[in-house]
């Protein structure tokens, strides 16, 4: 059963090939295929493609119950890269999708590698004193960007019962060019509560970072990190993160692009999400409705944020 108001249930990406990415992606992370077939023509409206045909397909942890990806293919030749060329620190759209190492860091990096991901930069140790965690960022040519934590102290905690070594998705990054404004946007506008706020140098002592910067650099940039969520837990929460070093800015970057496109919220009422999110200054589309494969018929709209990350809302109509 789908959790309403209560953060993000699924990614979408706009990929090349799904059924290739889609088995590259579960060969990987040890998902299965939960649906398989062709996007409902409001839903791909609804998702920036206009009249265009697509296929889509599902996938999930198959001991989860959300956090799944959802992998879309327009007809005809496959677009250029939402965030084409951009750096981890460039700003504008849906940066990234956080995944759970369960049973060691390493061995799920190696198999993303095999699938076609490449990392942003080694492997990094991270300790906080109160907590220890192994972090790597990557990327696949359609743009797709997966961060892999580990947590080595405390135990990790909320995942018993998974299989494998991959959790659900848990977060989704957003790089943002001004951090009180989309932090106000979740925040004040959507009421959404803090996890966790931080601010800091971009890397460690010696200046390793997960996301690439020159590590002779990283110790002198300044971060701020935000992670947010309806009742503030960390599943299908939604990150911001800015730093203090510039760089360019994609948030004019739309689908049917590729890279991620969107990330689907259940909400139960979909004219409260609409203000919120309008108050907050977002590009908000007309109502659609459509079978949101396979939890049921919908109504949904969507609201692309000043700096060009999308959120879909959908109201269960079933």
């Amino acid at each position: 059963m789908l959790s309403l108001d209560n953060g993000f249930e699924e990614a979408v990406g706009i990929v090349a090939d799904c059924q290739a990415s889609a088995k590259r992606l579960c060969e990987a992370l040890g998902y299965e295929v939960r649906h398989d077939g062709a996007l409902p023509m409001a839903a791909g409206q609804l998702l920036g493609l206009g009249g265009v045909a697509a296929r889509e397909i599902l996938i999930a942890h198959p001991d989860a119950s959300r956090g799944a990806i959802r992998l879309v293919t327009p007809d005809g030749k496959p677009g250029s890269l939402m965030r084409d060329g951009a750096q981890a620190w460039d700003s504008g759209g849906i940066f990234d999708i956080n995944i759970r190492a369960l049973a060691g860091i390493d061995a799920l990096h190696r198999q993303l590698g095999a699938a076609g991901f490449r990392a942003h930069a080694p492997i990094v140790d991270w300790d906080f004193g109160a907590l220890s965690v192994r972090e790597v960022v990557e990327s696949d040519a359609d743009g797709l960007c997966i961060a892999l934590m580990e947590r080595i102290h405390p135990p990790l905690t909320g995942y018993d019962g998974l299989g494998g070594n991959a959790s659900w998705v848990f977060n989704s990054t957003q790089v943002v060019p001004d951090f009180d404004t989309a932090r106000a946007l979740l925040v004040d506008h959507l009421g959404w509560l803090a996890v966790q706020e931080t601010e800091g140098p971009a890397g460690t002592i010696g200046g390793a970072n997960c996301m690439g910067l020159p590590v002779g650099l990283a110790g002198e940039i300044r971060m701020r990190i935000g992670i947010y969520h309806p009742q503030g837990r960390m599943e299908g929460s939604v990150e911001i993160i800015a730093y203090d070093c510039g760089g360019t800015d994609f948030s004019a970057a739309r689908p049917p692009q590729r890279g991620w496109a969107t990330v689907r919220l259940p909400v139960t009422d979909l004219s409260a999400f609409a203000a919120a999110m309008t108050a907050a200054l977002c590009e908000i589309s007309a109502p659609v409705r459509f079978q949101w494969a396979p939890h049921g018929e919908v109504e949904a709209l969507a609201a692309t944020t000043p700096w060009g990350a999308r959120f879909e809302a959908l109201r269960l109509l079933d």
